[in-house]
């Protein structure tokens, strides 16, 4: 029987998180300060301008860098890094553009106080797509050490900026600058002593991996898209219909929640990537693999998801001060389907991996539209924030537990008979949770 824990791929993993778990205490022992210094308005900002931006690394470059990991030759996965560099670029300057001519439009419609902020965007879009390629580098030839300081590097610099940014003369959002300045670092890091000449290249070389992938392009890049703008969507809905301080509000409740199962998530999630690129025509090996991990992901994950669902409006004001109260209660509305999206994300490269990327695109579209239309109706009907995101939730969490059981269809064996009882594990534990609460708390 396949042991992950006897073989190298959770010492990969736990590596990856141990930068991943740095990050998140230097991040989360920050926010203590930077909820008492920022306003809600600002966090909505930089919120809302990060997911825009999300939008467009997700299609950086145009999804080829998802083939350095799985092309078997070290010449084309370098020929994959640099097409998607190039492709960055290129996606950066269109974006500069846009915002040249669109600049107010754009900040009239999110509410934005200071529309100038979009100029960052362009910025940020280059220097995260870039770092993300070369860290889908770095990964291929297994130098998660590498990726796990630059994790560290990340956080720590971003956070050291913002707390001390009301210290400094410089103007502006200094969650925003913060942030730019720790994405820059992060790529000055990653390329720092790249074994890869950038440039060494020509263009019949790029023209040949442009084609044999091209179906990266063609279907991962728009699913990819519909994902991004699919998990992103409260944010653009919140901004468009409730304004900043709400948006500050919801950014907060990600960052005490998603944020760090993401964290694992994405650490475990690149090994797997490049663990199941090598033995997916081993269906058995492949589904033991895939079940030991969503058990082991969902005995991590339970326990502090039911005392974030119950007590989430009591931890939020304790943490970020007295203003933060909404951010708890959105954190109750919305921590279980985060809970839903950490086991999913970890298998998503399945899509890659087994070539299903019409099927993802399908899947995304549906999501982006159902979500969507959840949100809307949630503010026609309920006309305010928490009836939106309760309904965006209960429909995010029935789609996503649909697609992870297609991903373990995929890996050889479904995973039906453990969705329903890890669901009535967690109706029961919520339960006793409440009650016990509602003993306590009179």
């Amino acid at each position: 029987m396949l042991k992950l824990i006897n073989t190298d791929f959770f010492k990969n993993a736990s590596l990856l998180f141990s930068g991943s778990l740095l990050a998140q205490i230097i991040g989360f022992g920050a926010l203590y300060f930077l909820g008492r210094i920022y306003a809600p308005e600002d966090f909505g900002e930089v919120e809302t301008i990060m997911k825009l931006a999300g939008v467009f690394i997700a299609i950086g470059g145009l999804r080829y860098e998802m083939a350095i990991v799985v092309e078997e030759k070290t010449s084309q996965a370098e020929e994959l890094l640099r097409l998607s560099l190039f492709l960055n670029f290129g996606i950066s300057t269109l974006i500069f553009c846009i915002i040249l001519f669109f600049k107010n439009t754009i900040g009239i419609f999110f509410k934005l106080n200071d529309p100038n902020l979009l100029f960052g965007l362009p910025v940020i879009v280059w220097i995260t797509s870039s770092t993300e390629s070369i860290i889908l580098w770095y990964n291929r030839v297994k130098k998660f050490k590498k990726i796990s300081v630059n994790r560290v590097l990340f956080s720590s610099s971003g956070t050291l900026y913002k707390l001390l940014h009301p210290f400094t003369l410089v103007s502006g959002n200094g969650l925003f600058i913060g942030q730019i300045l720790a994405q820059f670092l992060a790529l000055l890091h990653m390329v720092y002593k790249l074994p890869v000449q950038l440039l060494k290249t020509t263009h019949q070389n790029l023209k040949a991996v442009l084609k044999t992938y091209r179906s990266f392009a063609v279907f991962s890049s728009p699913a990819a898209i519909l994902n991004i703008l699919a998990t992103s969507m409260p944010v653009f809905v919140i901004s468009a219909f409730d304004g900043q301080e709400a948006t500050g509000y919801f950014g907060n409740a990600y960052k005490l929640t998603y944020l760090p199962m993401s964290m694992l998530s994405l650490a475990i999630g690149q090994v797997f990537f490049e663990r199941i690129a090598r033995i997916r025509n081993q269906k058995e090996n492949a589904s033991k693999m895939a079940h030991q991990l969503v058990n082991t992901l969902f005995l991590i994950g339970i326990i502090p998801v039911i005392v974030m669902l119950v007590c989430g409006d009591q931890i939020a004001p304790l943490i970020l001060g007295d203003q933060w109260e909404e951010t708890g209660v959105f954190i109750q509305i919305m921590i279980l389907f985060y809970f839903t999206m950490f086991l999913t994300s970890s298998f998503s490269s399945a899509f890659e991996t087994y070539q299903k990327l019409k099927f993802q695109l399908g899947y995304n579209l549906i999501f982006l539209i159902c979500t969507f239309g959840a949100l809307y109706l949630g503010y026609r009907e309920g006309g305010n924030t928490r009836a939106a995101l309760t309904w965006f939730s209960l429909v995010g969490i029935v789609l996503r537990l649909s697609i992870l059981n297609y991903f373990f269809v995929l890996f050889g064996k479904n995973l039906i008979a453990k969705t329903i009882f890890a669901i009535l594990i967690t109706g029961v534990l919520s339960y006793l949770g409440f009650t016990l609460k509602n003993v306590m708390i009179p």
